[in-house]
């Protein structure tokens, strides 16, 4: 989120967005000291939310990088389809050699809630798309996003392998594994593969110096070694889903929210309880109505659609396709687009713009990483990266 201490160093370290959505990883990397030189997308909704919700964010972000003028925002100019071959061929002579590329492609061929159509299918070929550009743009780390289906689900992990075992041929050092957002303290239930990779000069240059190249997650997830070489970071809370939460319970129940509740944070009510009308997005949500908005109990997210939040416990996954309904806990209503960026970490100061369907708004919130997990992963890309320039001086 915005920081406003004073940031350490003045390095900026310049990306290539791909499938960018709506720029929550951007937000996440940005807030970091990373700027983010293009952003490419393909679909014009999301263009033109991010153009316009990057801008308002640069406006009112209090991130020293931002305020002190050392990144800059560039908005999407046009639609790029990152699978055909001219376009490709442009990427790669304007960013040939650029320190860093993040992104994931969409992931509803992985998911087992989506299509399940694999590599074969449109979306699911895309991963292809991203690792060309990778061979031939030769960035110096990647980030990569995808649905834990990628790496669980048997026929796709056959993918997933291949994909990795590209990396390493193209001259890449990978480290890969789920993280969950819900692990670092958010109250939403995320498991994502995230997979990072340095050029193997780097990791080298880095080793000769008596780094320790670690691939255990455990260790690198939990040991705060400042001599690995890279680290993934520190979940603050474990067994989130082994704790004493709470059952479900009738719609409109009374909860006694003054006496201290644990792992507070972790409850859908620690983002939502502050909105009110006044905050913007917060009053856009579908406005069609069905019984059920009044007979589900609180906290009944096992059923496949019209899935009601507990205010006392994590939120399911922000996904709002493929007819997946997710009720607020205590109005007969859907989450709002504010409500819902709330879940996915982003900030009030991140607005999308009201003449962007609501469709798109919550496909596109579905689709993004949480920011405050894409800086939690920023954070340890940036030491990697300090630790080799200050080798290089």
């Amino acid at each position: 989120m915005d920081q406003s201490e004073p940031f350490q160093n003045n390095i900026i370290y310049p990306i290539l967005s791909l499938f960018t959505g709506g720029g929550f990883l951007d937000l996440g990397f940005i807030n970091l000291g990373f700027e983010v030189a293009q952003a490419v997308e393909i679909e014009p909704n999301f263009i033109k939310s991010y153009n316009f919700a990057l801008h308002n964010y640069f406006c009112k972000s209090t991130n020293q990088y931002i305020v002190s003028s050392k990144i800059n925002h560039y908005p999407i100019e046009r639609s790029i389809d990152v699978s055909n071959d001219l376009e490709q061929k442009k990427l790669v002579m304007k960013h040939e050699g650029i320190c860093g590329l993040i992104g994931g492609p969409p992931c509803q061929d992985y998911s087992v809630g989506g299509k399940n159509a694999g590599i074969e299918g449109d979306k699911g070929k895309l991963i292809n798309s991203y690792l060309t550009l990778v061979k031939k743009i030769k960035p110096k780390f990647l980030f990569f996003e995808n649905v834990e289906g990628l790496y669980k689900v048997k026929r796709h992990r056959a993918a997933f392998d291949k994909f990795v075992e590209a990396l390493e041929d193209a001259g890449y050092t990978v480290f890969h594994d789920i993280l969950n957002v819900i692990n670092y303290g958010h109250p939403q239930d995320r498991p994502r593969i995230a997979l990072v990779a340095f050029r193997r000069d780097i990791i080298s240059k880095i080793k000769k110096a008596g780094y320790i190249i670690e691939k255990d997650n455990s260790l690198l997830k939990g040991d705060r070694n400042d001599k690995y070489a890279f680290r993934w970071p520190k979940p603050t809370h474990e067994n989130v889903k082994k704790m004493n939460w709470p059952k479900k319970m009738p719609f409109g129940s009374e909860i006694n929210l003054n006496k201290p509740i644990a792992n507070y944070e972790l409850c859908v009510a620690s983002v939502f309880d502050d909105l009110n009308d006044s905050f913007p997005n917060q009053n856009e949500f579908f406005n069609p109505r069905s019984y059920r908005f009044f007979e589900i109990a609180e906290g009944d997210t096992n059923r496949k659609s019209f899935k009601r939040l507990h205010r006392m416990k994590y939120s399911p996954t922000v996904a709002y396709g493929n007819n997946e309904v997710h009720l607020h806990p205590t109005k007969a209503r859907r989450l709002s687009v504010r409500e819902a960026l709330r879940l996915q970490t982003v900030p009030d100061t991140y607005v999308l713009p009201k003449e962007v369907p609501l469709t798109h708004k919550f496909k596109l919130i579905s689709n993004g990483v949480p920011t405050a997990k894409a800086e939690l992963i920023a954070t340890e890309i940036r030491r990697t990266l300090l630790i080799y320039d200050n080798l290089t001086k």
